[in-house]
């Protein structure tokens, strides 16, 4: 805002001197010309100012689609700009763009009324949340671009920003946790005799379950996914502490979650300040670290993956509890670095940045 009055006062101050001049000149010599040429710069000035009497403040943007978004990855936002009822007088140029970035994200519309103008924004959000409200700029200039004015216009959400999507973690976390804890990925309970559901061969799938007729006729490995009677028994637990890296452990517990998602049965706890008003599948948008320690669920017969920022004196008592009665692995950060732990074994995690979903 303070751009744009100081280059307005610029070039008032510019076009003062100018009709200054011309006065001066049409009272020094007082002949028709100047005159003449006075009234007509005076002219075209009033019509000038009187372009830019439309108001911003009636023009409307709404968000026209509901998409998720995610933290570090650029998306469209499409919105819908209007007004309720047209102006008397065009806008000669109107400027849309997304506050957070004017740059790349900026409509120019020339002779402005108030019609409905489908438009899309590039948006790269920089922390996550949910989002009530986002803020577009409308920026107006009068006929001969010798002015302008500007008004903030809210568009209504929400907009859910969830957690950057780092699929080579995931993967890499998957396959280690496939290659120490026997039978990760087998269901448990009671297998029957249905087949639920046919599915392409993945990493330490039993090679019992591979249904060959079908796997000859596809020329490749077929899985057969039979019905189980009883629960699974594989927990993934988000335990936030209050860290440096919780953010982190935010996106790489989000983006394994998203990996395994269909690739096995599991069930998950999530131990955390959440809002009351979140909806489930938004969790990890609104997720914030613990204002303190908390005890872990009492697990007994269970495999249990837990992710922690951190391991602290009172987690590790709970931890050499739970190692007792259920099979345990803690994924954390040791020396700033992600790490497995798994029994007595320590592996580092390399973790090359945050790549998006392939």
């Amino acid at each position: 805002m303070r751009r744009y009055l100081i280059n307005n006062l610029i070039r008032a101050i510019g076009i003062a001197f100018v009709y200054t001049a011309v006065f001066l000149y049409a009272i020094i010599f007082n002949n028709p010309t100047g005159w003449l040429l006075f009234f007509f710069l005076l002219f075209l000035l009033l019509l000038d100012i009187l372009t830019l009497l439309p108001s911003l403040k009636k023009i409307k943007v709404h968000s026209i689609e509901k998409t998720i978004y995610r933290v570090h990855q650029s998306s469209n936002i499409q919105v819908e700009l209007f007004r309720y009822r047209p102006t008397l007088l065009p806008i000669p140029t109107l400027l849309v763009f997304l506050s957070e970035n004017s740059a790349t994200n900026s409509h120019y519309l020339g002779l402005y009324s108030g019609q409905r103008k489908d438009l899309a924004f590039e948006w790269r959000p920089s922390q996550r949340g949910i989002f009530q409200e986002l803020s577009f700029v409308l920026v107006s200039t009068d006929l001969f671009r010798l002015f302008s004015k500007q008004y903030a216009v809210k568009a209504a959400g929400p907009f859910v920003v969830m957690p950057t999507l780092q699929i080579d973690v995931a993967e890499q976390l998957y396959h280690q946790l496939v290659n120490s804890m026997v039978n990760f990925t087998t269901p448990f309970g009671n297998q029957t005799f249905s087949i639920r559901n046919f599915r392409n061969y993945q990493v330490g799938d039993p090679f019992n379950l591979v249904d060959w007729k079908l796997s000859g006729k596809r020329n490749e490995l077929i899985v057969k996914e039979y019905e189980h009677e009883a629960e699974t028994e594989t927990y993934f637990v988000f335990y936030g502490l209050a860290h440096e890296k919780f953010e982190e452990l935010v996106s790489i517990y989000y983006s394994f979650i998203h990996f395994v998602e269909h690739k096995l049965s599991f069930q998950q706890t999530i131990l955390a300040d959440i809002p009351d008003t979140a909806l489930k599948e938004f969790t990890m948008a609104t997720v914030a670290p613990l204002s303190q320690e908390c005890a872990l669920p009492s697990y007994s017969n269970k495999k249990l993956v837990i992710f922690t920022p951190c391991k602290t004196p009172q987690l590790a008592e709970q931890l050499n509890h739970l190692e007792k009665t259920n099979e345990l692995c803690l994924i954390t950060f040791e020396e700033g670095a992600l790490a497995f732990l798994w029994k007595d074994q320590i592996s580092s995690l390399h973790k090359g940045g945050p790549i998006f979903e392939k």
